[in-house]
């Protein structure tokens, strides 16, 4: 188990840290804070050293916490207090710091105790991290609550030190080659520029001087992209309140779903461009295709052929139907119990039975009635639906909802008939939904 990121084995990348700090800093301090003007030369390189400790001060903390689940720590305490390891360790649960804790927990089989619910086990480190961010190989130790604060200042400091160093070595480096060409082209004196490189140090190499500061600035951008990239990304971490690993694995469900979307949209084309073809529409089939091409080149080829999508288009129009159509009802409901009401109408037509026992009186036989309630009886093996029998032909549709459709008619036309006072029993609406069976 590693209790820290100086333990062995030592990770290359580890290394690879430890080199380049130094590097940068004693490439400054020689081959750029000689040749700077004396203004500038100064301040520069003591924000430079300023920028580089603390990022060695960080750097070491970082590593040198341990990061370990608490409840996994007094566990491992325990064991070693009382020297009794084997009797502790196996699927036997620890109970080292429960009493009197509330905390939701989670039993670790690795470690074979219970630890806090935010704790990850990180398989490099071989222990439960409290609040597990990621394992960092730049530093050969795991991020978690303990250490990530100073994780978060060495990723700044270190991204204000190569921000520094760049901004002057890319004023260096421009404008010694800039006064280089112009006294190799014209043949004038020496820029001011290259004569403090030809006089680093006596040694007359100011296009040395100029190569290594430009080595050193390429290093420096790599770092600044790198660095940027990953501050920017713990910034919004930190303000969403998420950790690395929680991020990770809510980035991977999306994708998930999202893929999940995609394969059911490209089934649907698929049968919608087989339907096509068979009823003979070729625009609607061209349109298919090129959905799907566009959706074979992300970002750019969606965005342009997502307005020839027939599917999408369907999607749209269906919805602003279903949206409309509820709208209407809500307005005739509205409007139905304001006639009702207005008119001191009895308040029992709004509760007629949807189930297909629909009359205007009672006038219906009981033989009619009872041959009405056969006949919409649900067929178990069409699941439920009916076929209608109306003036303008059948259909096949729902009961329910025919059933529903047909009682806002019928209450409508009632409301209607008794608002212009026709009582004669000729105007009455004696007609009945008769219900079918689809077998």
């Amino acid at each position: 188990m590693r209790t820290n990121g100086f333990q062995k084995p030592y990770n290359p990348m580890q290394i690879g840290t430890w080199m380049l700090l130094p590097a940068l800093l004693i490439q400054f301090l020689l081959f750029a804070t000689p040749v700077l003007p004396l203004a500038a030369s100064i301040p520069c390189t003591i924000i430079v050293l300023i920028c580089g400790a603390s990022t060695a001060y960080f750097t070491f903390w970082c590593c040198k916490i341990d990061p370990i689940d608490e409840r996994l720590k007094c566990h491992l305490a325990h064991q070693h207090e009382e020297n009794d390891g084997a009797n502790d360790t196996g699927n036997n649960r620890s109970n080292e710091g429960r009493e009197g804790n509330d905390d939701v927990t989670k039993f670790c089989w690795i470690c074979g105790i219970d630890v806090y619910e935010s704790s990850m086990h990180c398989k490099f480190c071989n222990k439960c991290v409290a609040n597990f961010d990621h394992h960092c190989h730049w530093l050969n130790t795991c991020v978690g609550e303990k250490n990530y604060n100073y994780f978060f200042l060495t990723v700044g400091t270190t991204l204000s030190m190569v921000v520094v160093r760049g901004g002057v070595l890319a004023g260096l480096v421009i404008s010694f080659f800039i006064q280089y060409a112009q006294e190799m082209t014209a043949g004038g004196p020496r820029g001011p520029t290259v004569e403090k490189f030809d006089d680093w140090f006596g040694a007359n190499a100011g296009l040395v001087v100029a190569l290594v500061n430009a080595i050193f600035l390429s290093v420096d951008v790599v770092c600044i992209a790198l660095l940027l990239q990953l501050f920017l990304f713990h910034l919004r971490l930190r303000h969403e309140g998420l950790t690395t690993y929680t991020y990770i694995v809510r980035d991977g469900q999306k994708k998930r779903e999202t893929g999940r979307i995609k394969m059911e949209l490209e089934r649907r084309r698929i049968a919608a461009m087989q339907k096509a073809e068979i009823e003979g529409k070729l625009i609607k089939k061209w349109r298919i295709s090129a959905a799907q091409a566009g959706g074979r080149c992300p970002y750019i080829g969606e965005i342009v052929c997502r307005p020839c999508d027939p599917l999408r288009w369907d999607e749209i129009g269906g919805g602003r139907a279903m949206q409309q159509s509820n709208s209407d009802g809500m307005d005739n409901e509205k409007n139905g119990t304001h006639m009702g009401n207005g008119n001191g109408h009895n308040n029992s037509l709004d509760k007629e039975n949807i189930q297909g026992n629909i009359s205007l009186d009672d006038e219906v036989s009981e033989d009619e009635q009872n041959d009405i309630d056969e006949k919409k009886t649900v067929d178990p093996i069409h699941g439920g639906n009916l076929d209608i029998d109306d003036q303008d032909g059948i259909e096949t549709v729902p009961s329910a909802l025919r059933a529903a459709m047909e009682v806002r008619m019928k209450i409508q036309h009632q409301k209607e008939q008794h608002d212009s006072g026709d009582n004669s029993p000729n105007g009455r609406d004696e007609t009945k939904v008769q219900f079918l069976s689809t077998s």
